[in-house]
C-alpha cells in the first residue's frame, strides 16, 4: 500500500520533469534543431503547454513585441501548482494523523 507521502511525492516528482522538459525544449528551440528527439519532446510538452498560448498571444500584442511568453507561463502554472500540491497534503496529512 502507497503512503499518502509517496503518491504527492511522484506527481510532484513529475510535474518537475514537464518542468525540466519544458526548459529543455526552450533551449534547444533557439538552435533549431532538426533530430527527432526535439520533436518527441516537444508532442511531450505540448499538452502542459498549449493552454497558455492565448494569454501568451495577447501579452505579446499587448507588449507590441514578437515574443513568446507560452514556456515561461507554463513553468510558473506548473510551480504554482507545486506548491498548492503540498498545501493540499499538509491539509489531508493533518486531518489524516
Amino acid at each position: 500500500m502507497l503512503s499518502l507521502y509517496t503518491v504527492f511525492r511522484a506527481v510532484s516528482m513529475f510535474l518537475s520533469i514537464i518542468e525540466w522538459a519544458i526548459v529543455i525544449y526552450c533551449v534547444l528551440s533557439w538552435f533549431q534543431p532538426r533530430f527527432r528527439a526535439f520533436y518527441l519532446l516537444r508532442q511531450f510538452i505540448q499538452p502542459f503547454v498549449s493552454p497558455f498560448q492565448k494569454l501568451s498571444m495577447k501579452m505579446s500584442r499587448y507588449f507590441n513585441a514578437p515574443i513568446d511568453f507560452t514556456c515561461l507561463f507554463a513553468i510558473l502554472g506548473i510551480q504554482i501548482l507545486q506548491r498548492l500540491w503540498w498545501v493540499l497534503y499538509r491539509l489531508l496529512a493533518l486531518r489524516v494523523f
